[in-house]
């Protein structure tokens, strides 16, 4: 007997093993990175470093934190305007991570959290949050630069807590510079490179929205606050703001949340992203 058409396709084909998935291989894109990684060069740098004695005590570093001025002699900002993409490829290396030290209840291992930084001198003067610094509890800071290296965090050169401003110098020399500039108008676009919650590296842009006085709660001054549209996080503080010349006119240093209903802190509505303006890092060069 003949089999209908319909016999013939509900016939079971007979079962084909699927050929197996190729293993998942990174692109290496430029600019890729892995925060993992940098995760564990940072735990295994800041490790060595302590066992190697060539960290300073954060103790140390606290009472550092009254100095009020030093000299240093700024790169100058260029005059011609730069590109997003130029600008992620010149600015990487003179970015830097500001790590303090913990120890997880998991693990005897140091452990580093990760705020932002960046350098103003071949020397190894760098710049960041005074908050970056003021904490106790760690027992030194460390410093990774653009191209990977583990350096400690020797001294605090000068620092104002009012501004939140802390200039600091790192072991060794060679560094990737970035100018300070101050040409930033209200609607200007700005960039930002920034490590959010230990997203390493991560770029953002969009324009100033706003300068702003906010008022200092522990002396009654003011300190005048550059809000802006681009993004950035937890981690990011002490990163660097960057003008169309690729010139620094800002540091970031906090979020604000805007709530609907803000006893309950739901339906959020905006975050205002408020940096420091470059003139308050200026304050402290002499």
């Amino acid at each position: 007997m003949l089999a209908s058409v319909a016999d013939l396709f509900a016939q079971k084909k007979p079962a084909t093993k699927p050929a197996p998935a190729p293993p998942a291989q990174r692109l290496n894109l430029p600019g890729e990175v892995s925060d993992e990684r940098i995760l564990e060069l940072l735990d295994v740098g800041a490790e060595q470093l302590i066992k190697s004695g060539r960290t300073t005590k954060m103790s140390e570093l606290l009472s550092q934190l009254n100095r009020r001025s030093c000299t240093v002699t700024l790169p100058k900002p260029t005059p011609a305007k730069v590109s997003s993409t130029d600008l992620v490829a010149r600015a990487r290396a003179g970015i830097v991570v500001i790590g303090d030290l913990y120890k997880c209840k998991k693990c005897p291992r140091w452990h580093v959290g990760a705020s932002s930084g960046f350098m103003l001198t071949e020397s190894g003067i760098c710049v960041t949050c005074y908050h970056v610094v003021n904490i106790p509890e760690s027992p030194t800071l460390v410093a990774m630069t653009g191209d990977g290296r583990v350096i400690p965090v020797k001294e605090v050169l000068a620092a104002n807590p009012n501004t939140d401003v802390a200039i600091l110098r790192l072991e060794g020399s060679g560094f990737a510079t970035l100018p300070l500039d101050t040409e930033a108008p209200i609607g200007s676009p700005v960039r930002v490179i920034s490590h959010p919650d230990e997203h390493f590296f991560t770029f953002s842009e969009g324009i100033i929205a706003r300068y702003v006085s906010v008022p200092l709660e522990k002396n009654g001054g003011e300190v005048t606050m550059m809000a802006v549209t681009a993004d950035f996080g937890a981690g990011s503080s002490g990163a660097p703001v960057f003008n169309e010349r690729g010139g620094v006119i800002g540091m970031v240093n906090n979020t604000q949340s805007l709530y609907y209903d803000p006893k309950r802190g739901k339906d959020l509505q905006m975050v205002f992203k408020q940096c420091l303006p470059s003139q308050y890092i200026q304050q402290l060069l002499k």
